[in-house]
C-alpha cells in the first residue's frame, strides 16, 4: 500500500532538544530528576508530575509563571536539521502528517501551523487564575490511544503509516505503523523496535527511506 500518513514525534524527532519541558527546566535552573525517575516507575500519576515540575519552576522564578514566559523560552527550541525539508517534502508527495508528543503543546501547534501538518497532539499549559496549569493530553507512558485516532480520522490502514520517534515512549507508536523509524538516537530497544534507524542527528535521510523512487 502507499505511503498515507506519516506520524512524528516532536522532542528529539523534529526537534533538536530531547525535551521542551527539560528546556524549561534548563531556564529555570531547576532539577525535576528525582520527580522523573518516579514517573518512569509509574509510581506517580502523568498530573502529579507536571504539577512538580510547575512548582519547580514558579519557586525558581520567585512567583507565579505565566505562559508568555514559558512561550518565550520555547521559541527558541532548535530544529533537528532536516526536519522543515522532511515535513515539506512529505506533503508535496500527498503524504498527511501529524504530531503526537508527550511535549509542550505551544511547540507542537506552532510547528503544525508553520509547516500545514493535519494534527498536532501534546500537552497544554495555560494561565489561570491559581498560576500556571497543564492539560494531560498526551501521557508518556500511553500514546497508543492518540495514535489509534489519528490513524481512524484519516481512514488508513497500518500498512499506510509511518511513525517516526527517538525513544522508548514511542513505541506506541512504532506498533501501530507499518514502518517506523528510529532516528536521533542510540537507545538499542527504539532502534529493535523499529523497521528502520537513520543514525544521524538529522532528518535528512528520512525522504528517500520513506518516498524510495
Amino acid at each position: 500500500m502507499a505511503l498515507k500518513l506519516v506520524v512524528f514525534d516532536m522532542d528529539g524527532t523534529l526537534l533538536r532538544p530531547k525535551s521542551s519541558w527539560g528546556l524549561l527546566h534548563d531556564y529555570f535552573g531547576t532539577d525535576n530528576s528525582e520527580m522523573l525517575a518516579h514517573y518512569q516507575r509509574h509510581e506517580v500519576s502523568d498530573a502529579e508530575f507536571v504539577a512538580t515540575d510547575l512548582a519547580l519552576w514558579a519557586a525558581a522564578y520567585g512567583g507565579p509563571v505565566d505562559a508568555v514566559t514559558v512561550n518565550a523560552v520555547l521559541d527558541g527550541a532548535e530544529l533537528l536539521p532536516g526536519a522543515v525539508e522532511a515535513v515539506a517534502g512529505l506533503h508535496a508527495a500527498g503524504v498527511a502528517t501529524a504530531i503526537i508528543s508527550g511535549g509542550i503543546d505551544y511547540l507542537a501547534q506552532k510547528l503544525a501551523a508553520e509547516w500545514g501538518m493535519a494534527e498536532a497532539h501534546a500537552n497544554p499549559l495555560f494561565d489561570s487564575p491559581a498560576g500556571l496549569q497543564g492539560d494531560i493530553r498526551v501521557s508518556r507512558h500511553a500514546k497508543a490511544p492518540v495514535m489509534r485516532g489519528v490513524m481512524a480520522r484519516h481512514h488508513v490502514a497500518r500498512d499506510e503509516v509511518a511513525a517516526v520517534g527517538d525513544t522508548v515512549v514511542d513505541l506506541d507508536l512504532f506498533a501501530l505503523a507499518g514502518t517506523s523509524v528510529a532516528v536521533n538516537t542510540d537507545d538499542e530497544r527504539v532502534i529493535a523496535a523499529a523497521t528502520h534507524h537513520l543514525p544521524d542527528e538529522s532528518l535528512d535521510g528520512l525522504l528517500p527511506l520513506l518516498l524510495p523512487r
